[in-house]
């Protein structure tokens, strides 16, 4: 296991790093927390998204979805618009105000990230990217594997 403890150890300070940029974030004008501009972001990327397809794009249960959206629609940040193939359904979409908080949010995170990597190589930063989108896929599949595998009897005893 020597081999993942780099790995592990990066996922710390990674994660160190995330609390210290929500805090920071948090205390600029018109800030939108992490979690919220993800669930923009998700809106954003589809053109006509159910609250259930939402919570599955963003790994949330539908009641927790539910609730946020709740919050960002009395925030004038999305709208429901009436889907015509099911009366009772409704599709997700950012209102302008939605959409100018998002791009807000994506400018100050890139203004950050820009900056992280001035004195990277273009190939290092793409390599980089590339790379942590597959950690992160790894970690969603295998999580899910995870779970779904029975434990052990001698762990469940």
């Amino acid at each position: 296991m020597e081999h993942v403890d780099a790995v592990r150890d990066g996922v710390r300070a990674l994660m160190k790093v995330v609390r210290l940029l929500k805090q920071q974030h948090q205390h600029e004008p018109g800030a939108l927390a992490p979690g919220v501009v993800g669930l923009l972001a998700v809106i954003h990327n589809h053109e006509r998204l159910h609250l259930k397809e939402l919570a599955a794009a963003c790994a949330l249960d539908q009641s927790t979805t539910s609730r946020a959206v709740s919050t960002l629609v009395q925030d004038g940040l999305v709208r429901r618009v009436a889907d015509p193939g099911d009366g009772r359904a409704s599709f997700l979409e950012l209102t302008e105000a939605g959409a100018e908080a998002m791009r807000r949010s994506d400018d100050w995170y890139a203004g950050l990230l820009t900056a992280a990597l001035r004195d990277w190589t273009r190939a290092d930063v793409e390599r980089f990217g590339g790379l942590l989108k597959r950690f992160a896929e790894s970690l969603n599949t295998g999580a899910a594997r995870h779970e779904a595998q029975p434990e052990p009897l001698e762990a469940a005893r």
